[in-house]
């Protein structure tokens, strides 16, 4: 659809109305701001007459939570993911605990024979379990050929990959209905922006609880670990590793769980990145074992980024609890971090706007040449 000009009497009698009612001196402000760019941002205007779609309101974030709901069963397929998700769930859960021994014990230099052999134990428990998983999908995937109705194939890929690592299971979404995801106590919730800040706000304060605990870990290690294991007289090793274990295995669920359920997965993932810092230090623990790079050094660059990763985890957890708005003495500073956090969207949309004026000018002069020369041509 192509119009000359657009024009919003209406609109703009009503807008001068709410702004007249407004006594709110941030929106007025707001305002303000964006009408000092009217020039800037002119040619825009005149590309909505090309393109009026610019114009229309984007999708409102659904905040809406919508949990225990009925899961799609039209199909064999469908009925079968329906009633096996909640065991699936459990399994996958207890097969993340069981890698969370296995990932921390990967640091443990000593040759104590009884870790040794709880690991090994621990390992032939994860892959009979991983059996389990194979069934599962080789099931799916024979009930998948014969459904009339085939479900996504994307669901069954996602599938496919939980094999690498089980413990992913706990995040799938229903083969049939994509934007269904089962969850404990919560049951087929549907994944939007509400059931996140939901489920977000309920893993708060126990990640704030968890978090902490590293500093007792980490001051017996640096610290304390030599007088300490001497009198309890005790190794030490296996019980501060098995601490870090738990620690990391609720870091580890919590960010299954959170980016699983959300809709724009790369976004949360940037926006979370010391989540996934102190998922991936245990692997340094592996390489160390390894010998590739120098111990001492790697470890004790591991230990310092955990530390910074987990006070500053702990910190985004109380905020989002609002406890730091009751705290007198940092709300200030929680004001100006949240008014600079606008000042750069603000900067952002204003590139996003000089992006679309220089689009729309150069798509014009090319415009013109392309008539000149068609003019030019029929001379």
């Amino acid at each position: 659809m192509k119009v000359d000009t657009i024009n919003y009497p209406a609109n703009k009698e009503a807008l001068k109305q709410k702004i007249e009612s407004c006594d709110n001196p941030y929106l007025l402000f707001q305002i303000e701001k964006l009408l000092d760019r009217k020039n800037t941002v002119a040619p825009i205007g005149k590309l909505v007459g090309e393109y009026p779609w610019l114009i229309k309101e984007g999708v409102p974030r659904d905040m809406e939570v919508r949990t225990k709901l009925e899961p799609p069963i039209h199909s064999t397929i469908a009925r079968y993911d329906s009633r096996m998700a909640p065991y699936l769930y459990y399994i996958g859960l207890f097969m993340l605990v069981l890698a969370a021994a296995l990932i921390n014990l990967m640091s443990n230099e000593g040759e104590n024979i009884g870790v040794a052999l709880f690991q090994s134990k621990v390992a032939l428990i994860f892959g009979l379990l991983w059996i389990v998983f194979l069934v599962d999908f080789l099931i799916v995937y024979f009930l998948y050929l014969k459904s009339e109705s085939k479900p996504p194939k994307i669901t069954l890929y996602l599938r496919a990959f939980v094999l690498l690592f089980p413990p992913l299971r706990i995040g799938a979404q229903h083969l049939e209905d994509p934007s269904l995801q089962w969850i404990p106590f919560m049951g087929w919730s549907f994944r939007n922006e509400g059931l996140l800040k939901d489920v977000k706000e309920k893993f708060s304060i126990p990640m704030i609880v968890i978090a902490l605990l590293i500093i007792p870990v980490l001051v017996i290690e640096w610290k304390f670990y030599e007088p300490l294991e001497a009198f309890l007289k005790t190794d030490l090793s296996f019980v501060l590793d098995m601490t870090q274990a738990f620690i990391w295995l609720a870091f580890a669920f919590e960010f299954i769980m959170m980016i699983t359920i959300s809709r724009e997965k790369m976004a949360y993932a940037q926006r979370n990145w010391i989540d996934l810092l102190i998922i991936f230090l245990p692997f340094i623990a592996f390489i160390r074992t390894m010998r590739v790079i120098k111990i001492a050094r790697l470890s004790h660059l591991s230990r310092g980024y955990k530390l910074r990763g987990l006070f500053m985890k702990a910190r985004q957890g109380l905020l989002l609890a609002g406890f730091l708005y009751k705290i007198v003495s940092l709300k200030e500073f929680q004001i100006k971090s949240l008014k600079k956090k606008l000042d750069d969207n603000r900067k952002e949309r204003e590139i996003i706007e000089e992006e679309l004026v220089t689009l729309y000018q150069t798509a014009k002069k090319k415009n013109k040449k392309m008539w000149r020369k068609s003019t030019s041509q029929s001379k």
